[in-house]
């Protein structure tokens, strides 16, 4: 199968394939004559497997190491059950992140619609001091 062909079965581009490649994602591919790539099922559902893994948020030297134990015979469990219990409980630190983010962002708005409501406005987010340490500070 050209690589064209693969990559509308799976839904990436050509490109995305060709990068998987340099990043030894997966295997350099035998060639025809005319120097077209020639994929094999199996690298299909690889790339199948890439793709989905990665849209759990995976790095791509952590699907390298997932892939390892895909091609293990025995396919082990529990490393990627532990695998997807660290990327969980990264997931959580971001929601955790992104809450105190919102929080701080509807206490600034409201400091602006309190001040818009005395004239002449002035604007308490410009003039107001870094409360707050810097996050590499904490």
């Amino acid at each position: 199968m050209q690589i064209g062909i693969v990559a509308k079965k799976i839904g990436l581009s050509v490109d995305a394939i060709r990068f998987y490649e340099r990043n030894a994602l997966l295997p350099r591919p035998p060639r025809t004559q005319g120097g077209f790539r020639q994929y094999a099922e199996s690298d299909v559902e690889t790339l199948a497997f890439i793709r989905r893994v990665q849209g759990l948020g995976f790095k791509l030297s952590e699907i390298r190491a997932l892939l390892r134990l895909r091609g293990n015979r025995l396919q082990p469990c529990a490393p990627v059950r532990r695998r997807l219990e660290e990327k969980l409980s990264d997931v959580q630190q971001k929601l955790s992140d992104l809450h105190r983010l919102e929080h701080e962002l509807r206490l600034a708005l409201r400091s602006c619609k309190r001040e818009l409501r005395n004239q002449p406005a002035h604007c308490p987010i410009l003039r107001e001091k870094n409360k707050r340490k810097p996050e590499s500070a904490e």
